[in-house]
């Protein structure tokens, strides 16, 4: 069996962790979603300890902390892109807040994940009814469009490929590359190699020239006691972490990014 595709089954399945761990704060009301449930599934929920979903809770209300500032340093002009996203439900929380308002959302994720989540948006009232219809749409094979959100398809590894979904968006006046633009990445980076994370993120800001902002939630401090067992979980579930030289401090972090023009 192809590597590739094995390695690609096993980072998918980091998703249906997070949901899962997510849905159990949910459920013990640690913070309302009434959307994930429906992209995730409902399926039964293993207890998970306080830390944990105390760990979701501010992750979760991190993000959206600094989201939200972001829009409103941009004045509402702006463009957020999702990258790695898989069932997260930031955009509907955006659209459900009349305070924030933004000119286009990006979902970025492997085809396997971006087309359950634009079948169940076409198919669910509670989903689709949240997003304004075009006039002209445009159809994206497993993926999704309306006029304030876009579901794409792509392998943040193949730069050719999200070239060319991107430009795809910009040729037909979805996405502005000189508009100010949020980057997110939620652990994604840590199951690329380190020289295929550095060429995206040199993508990203060289094509996103003006007033681009990456904002990552993403582990550090790799080689202490928790990193390690967090290391040796998951590659007893043949899921490596290639890309965690990266994460071995914030120092590291940042050079990163520095490395990238960010």
């Amino acid at each position: 069996m192809d590597k590739t595709v094995v390695d690609n089954s096993n980072i998918i399945e980091t998703n249906n962790d997070a949901c899962q761990c997510k849905l159990y704060a949910i459920e013990r009301g640690y913070w309302t979603d009434p959307y994930l449930k429906i992209l995730a599934g409902s399926t039964h929920l293993e207890r998970r300890t306080p830390e944990i979903s105390i760990g979701y809770y501010v992750r979760v209300h991190g993000l959206r902390y600094l989201i939200e500032k972001f829009i409103k340093l941009t004045n509402n002009d702006c463009q957020i892109i999702n990258l790695g996203c898989g069932f997260d439900t930031t955009v509907f929380y955006l659209l459900d807040n009349a305070n924030l308002h933004f000119k286009h959302f990006i979902d970025i994720d492997f085809d396997e994940i971006t087309e359950i989540k634009a079948n169940k948006i076409h198919r669910i009232p509670i989903l689709h009814n949240k997003l304004p219809i075009n006039n002209k749409t445009l159809r994206i094979p497993c993926g999704f469009h309306s006029s304030l959100y876009t579901i794409l398809p792509a392998d943040l590894r193949n730069l050719t490929q999200l070239d060319n979904q991107l430009k795809i968006l910009s040729n037909n006046n979805i996405i502005d590359f000189k508009k100010p633009t949020l980057f997110i990445s939620e652990c994604v980076l840590i199951y690329m190699s380190n020289e295929h994370s550095l060429n995206l993120l040199k993508y990203l800001s060289q094509t996103f020239s003006q007033c681009s902002l990456f904002l990552n939630f993403e582990q550090i401090n790799m080689n202490d006691r928790f990193g390690q067992i967090m290391f040796e979980n998951l590659k007893q579930r043949s899921c490596h972490l290639i890309g965690m030289d990266s994460c071995q401090s914030i120092n590291s972090q940042y050079e990163r990014y520095m490395n990238a023009n960010f």
